[in-house]
């Protein structure tokens, strides 16, 4: 039970983290210690890349999982 309440509360974290990110134009880039931020109005390739990225990744891995069982 309370594995499955972890697990969707990473999901709705996730998901909103990415529609913010949307939203400001502003994505993370970078991993654990070594964020950084790319602005959509001052480097629309590197954050369109991004934003790629984790739309692939938001597909991807939960996909891995379903089909993995």
């Amino acid at each position: 039970m309370i594995t499955e309440i972890a697990i969707w509360m990473i999901v709705f974290v996730a998901i909103g983290t990415y529609f913010l990110q949307l939203w400001t134009g502003i994505a993370v880039a970078g991993w654990a210690g070594d964020f950084k931020l790319v602005e959509r109005e001052t480097k629309p390739g590197p954050y369109w890349f991004v934003m790629l990225l984790q739309t692939a990744l938001m597909i991807v891995v939960p996909a891995l999982i379903y089909f993995s069982e």
